[in-house]
């Protein structure tokens, strides 16, 4: 499973990972742990909304 750092610093197999970086290589065991302790989301599902533009409001 490969997910995306969304909150510090996630190191998996000696190696850091930062914000906005990808472990490409996670079982499914440990990508749901660190889906729980909401410090990365699946690569291609951003949580986040977009930000409404001011104008148009």
């Amino acid at each position: 499973m490969s997910v995306i750092v969304t909150k510090g610093t996630v190191r998996h197999n000696g190696k850091d990972y930062r914000v906005g970086e990808e472990l490409p290589t996670l079982k499914k065991e440990e990508a749901e742990r660190l889906l729980d302790l909401k410090v990365v989301e699946e690569k291609g599902k951003s949580k986040s909304k977009p930000t409404p533009n001011e104008e148009t409001e």
